[in-house]
């Protein structure tokens, strides 16, 4: 199995220009080996969307999930201090608390094992006479958290480069809308039959699909304005609004668009919308070799009503049931016999020309360190 898996993962050749290259096996979105050696070289080593700021803005709040097999934990401290850990109980391996809450210690629901918010074990309680306990040692395992605007992420990896290093051009980017100021206004998870890769495709393919796929999406667009930029670790995707005239949609385009969406997606998995009074996200999470979970959250301008608000949840919900639909399909097509490889579409999927590029780097590198 492992040469079997090193074969796969070489056989996509991230030094070719776009125009050149051909795009990675369909083992990549199929095969359990893949999965489990992401779960290791990207997930383990990179930075993850874990929770919004709101949700951790007390004082001994604490949110909680898991994100490509790694539970994670974000604690801020009475004192204000913002940290991060694994979710594991260093007793049996339980995580140790779900979902948010407000609380001045975290308690292991399975044992009782409390740790403090600066991840210090507190007590362990009725374990009876033990030789060699070093309660220091069983601190929970740190992460590293930084806090970006309205989100938090977390980096298992603690040699990782901080994160504006790699990420300040999306910061300059996105600070000029103020989405900072933004206000929470909702969340939904869709379960998707497919890989996470597929999905993160889809968005990534500079528009392609757009005329074919979404035609309320295409008439809010001047596609001819459509374009993609890359950078390191992230790349973005940018259109002028469409002119408002078009019978498909019956909504205000000016209103809805702005002057015109930003669509960026930062390595390895997560997608921020900014256009007009709205910012949304969407966290694609890998669950299985042919399924993921996608996390949509959606702020909005205080400007905006109900109306506007129920009406802009509606249009994106055309466009997620769209790339559910066909994304599921690309599944299917890619597991079969039929299918090995594809090419790219070189004016257009740039963008997940550089996606593929990134990953195999980093699972070359997990093939070294296995």
């Amino acid at each position: 199995m492992s040469d079997w898996l090193a074969t796969e993962i070489h056989r996509f050749d991230p030094t070719l220009p776009v125009q050149d290259a051909s795009s990675p096996p369909a083992s990549w979105y199929s095969s359990r080996a893949v999965h489990d050696l992401e779960q290791r070289a990207v997930f383990g080593r990179r930075w993850i969307f874990a929770c919004r700021s709101d949700e951790v803005a007390e004082p001994n709040s604490y949110a909680s999930g898991t994100y490509g097999g790694i539970p994670w934990v974000v604690a801020r401290d009475g004192d204000g201090v913002l940290r991060a850990f694994h979710n594991v109980c260093r007793h049996r391996g339980a995580e140790v608390v779900k979902g948010c809450a407000r609380a001045g210690s975290l308690t292991c629901r399975y044992h009782g094992w409390i740790y403090r918010l600066d991840g210090r074990l507190k007590a362990a309680p009725r374990m009876g006479a033990m030789t060699g306990f070093d309660r220091d040692a069983m601190s929970l395992p740190p992460m590293q958290v930084v806090e970006w605007g309205p989100l938090v992420l977390v980096n298992p990896d603690l040699e990782a480069r901080p994160f504006l290093e790699d990420f300040g051009e999306i910061d300059a980017i996105l600070a000029p809308t103020g989405w900072d100021r933004l206000r929470f206004g909702h969340r939904k998870v869709w379960d998707v039959r497919c890989n996470w890769k597929v999905f993160s495709d889809n968005y990534l393919d500079g528009g392609y699909h757009i005329a074919h796929m979404h035609p309320t999406l295409d008439a809010q667009l001047d596609m001819s304005s459509y374009q993609t930029e890359l950078y390191g670790w992230f790349s973005v995707q940018t259109s002028r609004p469409g002119d408002g005239n078009d019978a498909r949609v019956g909504i205000d385009v000016g209103k809805r668009m702005g002057d015109g969406p930003i669509y960026a997606y930062l390595y390895p998995s997560l997608m921020i919308n900014r256009y007009g009074p709205v910012l949304d996200t969407n966290l694609v999470v890998p669950i299985a070799p042919g399924r993921c979970q996608v996390i949509f959250d959606f702020w909005f301008d205080d400007t905006v009503d109900d109306a506007f608000i129920a009406e802009s949840l509606a249009q994106t919900e055309i466009t997620q049931l769209e790339d559910i639909d066909v994304s599921e399909s690309v599944q299917v097509g890619t597991a079969s016999l039929a299918y090995d490889r594809g090419r790219y579409a070189s004016s257009w999927e740039k963008g997940i020309h550089h996606f593929h590029g990134l990953l195999a780097v980093d699972l070359r590198e997990g093939l070294g360190r296995r």
